[in-house]
């Protein structure tokens, strides 16, 4: 697993407890960590929840994005946790 890829890891985890549904999203970061799109790959069941998550992980900012000594803009993968209300 990339550095990135670990950091957005330990930013998406919004709660660390049971009571939490889990969201998967893909975020496209450019070169420069910003965020280019965001798109829900698996809902934790509630619309409400699922577009929580997304709101946050478009808004949120992010270190550069390296590919070895070039910068780079890619998909990353996130399994981002929400508390149920």
């Amino acid at each position: 697993m990339a550095l990135l890829d670990s950091l957005l890891a330990r930013v998406a985890v919004k709660s660390s407890g049971s009571g939490g549904r889990r969201v998967l999203v893909r975020i496209l970061l450019d070169d420069a960590g910003r965020v280019q799109g965001v798109q829900l790959k698996r809902s934790c069941g509630d619309p409400s929840l699922d577009a929580l998550a997304l709101a946050e992980l478009q808004n949120g900012r992010y270190p550069v994005n390296h590919l070895g000594s070039k910068t780079s803009r890619r998909w990353h993968d996130v399994a981002y946790t929400v508390d149920k209300p």
